[in-house]
């Protein structure tokens, strides 16, 4: 159970629109608390919905040059590595409908798992690179050589981008205790499974 020091907003006190997305969030994960903590300032949260997941993720704007199918699965590796129980819940359904498979969520820990395709493999690497453990690192030549066989430059920009919009979110919510947190999928700690993470 998130503990924030940050205080929190009456739930008949939160605008709409934030009533709504802390009701969604309860239905889907059982959590909502963020919601809450974010009454304080919701243009900040209107925002990640807005900017980040509405121009970035889904290209509302039209002027982004990744296909979403791509953010899906760096999406969920983040998720899944950082150990963001609330992220996991809304993601791995979210990846199901993108069309990955459950082996393949529940291979996620393994970036070179041949049930992946190569480019998928080379984007599960990037996603590693911006874990939030992962503070070395780096784009080596030998990971751009292999992303830059499936994408433009403009294109890997754009999945990094990406990825480091998300880790610095959670990264916000971890350290102001805003949200359910689990052990990472790579840490012999963890005791749940990819498969159940959206049906606990």
């Amino acid at each position: 159970m998130p503990n924030s020091l940050l205080s929190r907003v009456p739930v008949d006190q939160l605008p709409e629109d934030l009533q709504r997305l802390r009701e969604s969030s309860i239905e889907v994960a059982g959590d909502g608390d963020r919601l809450e903590i974010f009454g304080n300032h919701p243009a900040l949260y209107r925002w990640y919905q807005s900017n980040f997941y509405g121009a970035i993720f889904q290209n509302g704007n039209g002027d982004m040059v990744v296909e979403t199918k791509w953010k899906e699965l760096i999406r969920l590796k983040l998720s899944l590595t950082n150990g963001c129980f609330v992220c996991n819940a809304h993601n791995v359904p979210s990846a199901l409908a993108a069309g990955y498979s459950q082996a393949q969520i529940d291979a996620m820990g393994d970036a070179e798992s041949p049930l992946f395709s190569p480019q998928q493999q080379a984007v599960l690497a990037l996603g590693e690179v911006f874990a939030i453990a992962n503070s070395d690192g780096a784009l080596t030549p030998g990971l751009y050589a292999r992303l830059s066989t499936f994408f433009s430059d403009a294109e890997i920009l754009e999945l990094g981008f990406f990825a480091t919009i998300l880790s610095g979110w959670t990264k916000l919510i971890f350290a102001y205790d805003m949200i359910t947190r689990e052990c990472p999928i790579n840490s012999p700690e963890r005791t749940m499974s990819p498969s159940a993470v959206h049906l606990r």
